[in-house]
């Protein structure tokens, strides 16, 4: 049907209702189904300039390395019912629920599998399907970056992840939402955050805000780096947090303080 479509983008309701007419079924779990045909299939998610919340699609062909793919395999039902358990059966972007919100929740898989991601539960969330459509639309638009996208997004720390992305790029500029995906930390993890404490570490990073729409968009550039501390970016920005506390008691006078949980 995407074939048929030719150059014409189409949105998911069209694809739903094109599709209910040629089989008579409206629950086909389409969703689904686009993530597999995505497997061999170049099928990028394009934000609709006039419309954010609406993506269209359209077939531009085979995966590059196509011949080189398996198929996707079938997620387990228990970790299907794992995920939707873990978070509370909330949208893990927006928080949304299908009972509250009526949202659909599709299981999404935090790493792609095309960026070597696994069907493993510890990679997988659930999203709403409109959340789930940017964060496909964001991928399709870097999709020139993906080999720069695979190597930072297999790393364990989120220093190390937003960092290894911003080399990576030579210079270019990364927008705030692709450095959020790349950092998958839950409880939605501050971009802006860990940009100060990689700057703590003698990096020089730019950030930059522009206009695009009705939306203020922010993106960080890298300049230059210094070289990963020994232990990590994680244990040695504890490191110099604790060290910038035990000052600050010492200036205080209460030196013997105990550190209060944060």
């Amino acid at each position: 049907m995407l074939y048929e479509a030719g150059t014409a983008r189409l949105t998911m309701g069209e694809i739903r209702e094109r599709v209910s007419s040629l089989t008579g079924k409206s629950n086909l779990q389409l969703d689904r189904r686009l993530r597999s045909l995505r497997t061999f299939f170049l099928v990028p998610a394009v934000r609709d300039p006039h419309h954010r919340q609406r993506f269209t699609y359209a077939l531009h062909g085979w995966q590059p390395d196509a011949d080189q793919r398996t198929a996707r395999k079938t997620i387990r039902a228990s970790d299907r019912a794992l995920t939707f358990h873990t978070y509370g059966y909330r949208c893990a972007a927006c928080g949304r629920t299908p009972k509250d919100d009526h949202v659909k929740l599709v299981i999404d898989h935090k790493v792609p599998l095309e960026l070597g991601g696994t069907n493993e539960a510890d990679n997988l969330q659930p999203l709403c399907e409109e959340d789930n459509h940017a964060k496909q639309a964001l991928f399709s638009d870097h999709e020139e970056n993906t080999e720069a996208l695979r190597a930072s997004l297999s790393l364990p720390e989120a220093h190390l992840r937003i960092g290894e992305l911003l080399k990576a790029m030579n210079g270019m500029e990364v927008p705030k939402e692709l450095i959020a995906l790349v950092a998958r930390e839950e409880n939605h993890g501050d971009p802006t955050k860990r940009m100060r404490e990689l700057r703590a570490l003698g990096w020089k990073i730019r950030n930059s805000r522009r206009k695009e729409g009705r939306r203020f968009l922010s993106f960080y550039r890298l300049d230059s780096w210094e070289p990963w501390p020994p232990g990590g970016p994680k244990a040695a920005i504890a490191r110099m947090e604790h060290a910038r506390k035990q000052a600050r008691r010492l200036e205080a006078g209460t030196p013997n303080a105990p550190e209060r949980e944060t």
